[in-house]
């Protein structure tokens, strides 16, 4: 078996069709069983659904999701439980709410309240947690705002002001954000995509709902901009 992570990313080796090379290697390989995965929906799509690429209907789709917040919560608590340490239902919720149940950051806030806890957990030591996380990430997030340009640095702020973003080039969402007109929101759309800065997902009804990967820059982004 051989399991490639992040596979989208040979979309972008210098090499050009670099998915027609392997797809004709594997062809020839009879006893080997091939897993891809990665966190770009969108690009992994393009691999395997669209029908002009080498490996479309090639595999069997599977998309995992969230892990769900009911299991999270019990899994949390006896983590906490099991060394002796107690916390609060409410915090937990707080702690999944904050990092929209991202495993990373679900991880990363847990082991710091961990770490600088005593024997209970309060909602003030997440609150002084996540509070000094931003603070700590704040630099980096300062260079980003340096590395965009104006209108993308804005529509990446309206965008993580939101809790949905479904219509981005709307005149509702540009005028309560003021970024300017629909075709200078499209360019800065497709330009923070291409930075890995947003991606989008399918709603059932056919929208894209747009959000920003980094739930660290949304939180910060919240918690500096938001009226």
């Amino acid at each position: 078996m051989i399991a490639i992570d992040e596979f989208q990313q040979i979309l972008q080796y210098p090499e050009t069709n670099m998915d027609s090379w392997l797809r004709t290697i594997m062809q020839n390989l009879t006893n080997v069983v091939f897993v891809f995965s990665g966190s770009q929906r969108h690009l992994m799509s393009q691999l395997f659904a669209d029908p002009k690429r080498p490996f479309y209907r090639s595999t069997q789709i599977l998309h995992f999701d969230r892990i769900p917040r009911n299991l999270y919560k019990e899994f949390i608590y006896h983590h906490f439980s099991d060394n002796k340490k107690r916390i609060d239902p409410e915090v937990i919720n707080k702690i999944l709410d904050w990092t929209k149940v991202h495993t990373y950051y679900v991880q990363l806030i847990c082991n710091r309240l961990f770490a600088n806890s005593d024997k209970v957990v309060k909602l003030t030591q997440f609150q002084q947690e996540t509070g000094k996380l931003l603070k700590e990430q704040e630099i980096v997030f300062f260079q980003y705002r340096d590395l965009l340009t104006k209108p993308q640095w804005n529509l990446l702020k309206a965008i993580g002001l939101e809790e949905i973003t479904d219509a981005p080039t709307s005149m509702e969402f540009i005028k309560k954000h003021n970024l300017g007109n629909p075709a200078t929101v499209l360019r800065s759309l497709k330009a923070l995509e291409e930075k890995e800065m947003i991606y989008h997902q399918l709603t059932e009804n056919g929208k894209k709902n747009y959000q920003i990967y980094d739930v660290l820059l949304k939180r910060w982004i919240e918690s500096k901009y938001k009226i």
